[in-house]
């Protein structure tokens, strides 16, 4: 029993002098190994990081990634040992890279109200600046934008866009509508893009007026803007034949550099009236202000298609 208790002192002790020993040779190795000083890596690349690090007996260790609007893409941002510590040669500097500024995709906004773009412009933290504005298309729609859908920018970017002041109004000479019945009248309105504000009557002089348009406002000959109001005069009872129901139809043309054919016309008693028929530029806008009757229609085709309808 004593002999097995001898060996088993023997035994701690043996290992308790290894393991001192091993600490006594690795505490001789740590004081013997010099030291250096940390080098400054910040706003290095990784090449030009290593060299630095070259002869120092330390190295370099990547420990993870951030943004920045200030460190170019693969360049330290931070390290760890900071410049300048004293530190005992063979460790590593952990050092944080640049991804380089945090990109957005930009948004489409093309044909999109200011408003609109304007949130989404935000959401993709990106700014929106409103450039020229060009007479094309409804007013304040983005008709065009300086950088492409999905290109990816740095955060906070600028991005100009091109809006539409709205088209510029067309001036037309004023039709003669005197002399026509007030049907007749109507329909030229309309024909010309001209619309009634007031049919005001007064006793016919001769039985020939009656029910025929006496005066009107603009005169025939003068300017007046596309879509402008109209005022006419009747002799005797003014006998709409059941026009009660006045409607504006029209279409706007896809935003783009192609032309459209755009048609409008009204389906009226007595036969169909072509409003409108022509090509016209990408994003621009045609209506027409309609005094339909029963059994009327009015039909708006873009490029030969069906696009707007109105009726009873």
């Amino acid at each position: 029993m004593k002999r097995l208790l001898v060996v088993a002192v023997y035994t701690v002790l043996a290992v308790a002098v290894a393991g001192l020993g091993a600490y006594l040779a690795v505490s001789l190795v740590v004081e013997r190994t010099p030291e250096v000083s940390v080098p400054d890596l910040v706003g290095k690349g990784l090449s030009d990081a290593l060299d630095e690090l070259q002869g120092t007996g330390l190295d370099l260790e990547i420990r993870r990634f951030t943004y920045s609007d200030a460190v170019p893409e693969n360049h330290i941002v931070r390290q760890r040992p900071e410049p300048g510590a004293r530190v005992k040669a063979g460790r590593s500097v952990g050092v944080t890279l640049s991804r380089g500024p945090e990109r957005h995709p930009v948004p489409d906004v093309r044909g999109l109200s200011l408003e609109d773009a304007r949130i989404l412009f935000e959401e993709a933290g990106l700014r929106l600046r409103v450039g020229p504005r060009l007479p094309w298309g409804p007013a304040g729609q983005v008709a065009a934008q300086a950088a492409p859908p999905g290109i990816r920018l740095p955060r906070g970017s600028e991005v100009a866009v091109v809006a539409s002041t709205g088209p510029r109004p067309v001036l037309l000479r004023m039709p003669r509508i005197e002399g026509l019945s007030l049907d007749d009248a109507l329909a030229e309105l309309a024909r010309y893009a001209l619309r009634t504000d007031r049919v005001e009557e007064q006793k016919p002089v001769t039985p020939a007026q009656r029910g025929r348009v006496v005066a009107q406002s603009p005169l025939p000959g003068f300017p007046v803007a596309e879509g402008g109001a109209v005022s006419l005069t009747v002799a005797g009872r003014a006998r709409w034949s059941g026009r009660t129901r006045a409607v504006v139809v029209g279409t706007t043309a896809p935003v783009g550099f192609a032309r459209h054919r755009v048609e409008v016309i009204w389906d009226r008693t007595g036969g169909g009236v072509v409003l409108f028929d022509d090509w016209i530029p990408g994003g621009t806008r045609v209506d027409r202000w309609i005094p339909l009757g029963p059994g009327e229609r009015a039909t708006v085709r873009l490029d030969g298609r069906v696009v707007s309808e109105a009726g009873p």
